[in-house]
């Protein structure tokens, strides 16, 4: 091979190289997903009661530690009141129960009195603190119990599903509210095992919104799941979105990295 074979060998090499990198640079991956709200809560009854007012509708806007439902508590009241009596009078029993055995072991000591009649105070001394044990848990599970009665916003949020109406009984565990914080939206989807690979943590992505005239965002890489489904072989990945007017969650969308 001649000197100028050889340069012309190294010039199509060079190019050659050149093709193969352009060519991997320009591979794009994609997958498809739906944007979703940061947080999200159902908000359930704890107790078994009548609603006695809702006080939201959906599609409303809440602030954290708002009343979202009221539970009729008056049984409750009437409930507690019975219990605080009885506390109080399990108290005026212990004042005497108390004063009593001191009484006894006093008179024990002088030899007054035998051992058994001052055990015996000791006794219903340690019956009367048991039972005012007992009052006073009483009246602290019926304090929770009223606590239940009113469902307040964990966070502040859109009331996106009501269930809950004026006059329904409800069951423990009875999902009443869904509520969603939307201050924050992400873009959930599902990226193919051999893309993986290619996804990191802070990693930036183009997210195009069918729904908003394939606008394209930016986001960040928030989350990845790092455990795929056994039957589709794909991983959950997650992307922090950035501020956008008229985004909600629910609008399809797909992520190029």
């Amino acid at each position: 091979m001649n000197r100028k074979t050889f340069s012309l060998a190294l010039v199509f090499l060079a190019l050659y190289q050149v093709s193969v990198v352009t060519v991997e640079a320009q591979v794009s991956r994609s997958s498809t997903g739906v944007v979703m709200a940061d947080r999200s809560v159902t908000l359930a009854a704890k107790i078994v009661g009548r609603i006695a007012a809702v006080n939201v509708e959906e599609g409303q806007s809440v602030e954290a530690g708002d009343v979202l439902i009221n539970i009729d508590d008056a049984q409750l009241r009437a409930e507690r009141s019975s219990a605080r009596a009885v506390l109080s009078q399990e108290l005026v029993k212990l004042d005497y129960m108390k004063k009593l055995d001191d009484r006894y072991q006093s008179l024990y000591e002088q030899k007054s009195i035998s051992l058994d009649r001052a055990e015996e105070a000791s006794f219903n001394y340690e019956v009367a603190r048991t039972s005012v044990d007992r009052a006073r848990a009483d009246v602290a599970s019926i304090e929770v119990m009223l606590a239940e009665t009113k469902i307040e916003a964990p966070f502040s949020g859109v009331i996106i599903v009501k269930t809950a109406e004026v006059g329904k009984v409800t069951a423990t565990g009875e999902s009443l509210l869904l509520l969603e914080d939307q201050s924050t939206l992400k873009f959930r989807t599902s990226v193919k095992e051999q893309d993986i690979i290619h996804i990191e943590y802070g990693q930036e992505m183009n997210i195009t919104i069918d729904a908003l005239d394939d606008l394209t965002l930016v986001g960040t890489v928030s989350k990845i799941i790092p455990s795929g489904d056994v039957s589709t072989h794909e991983f959950t990945v997650e992307v922090k979105l950035p501020q956008q007017d008229k985004l909600y969650p629910g609008m399809f969308g797909k992520a190029e990295f």
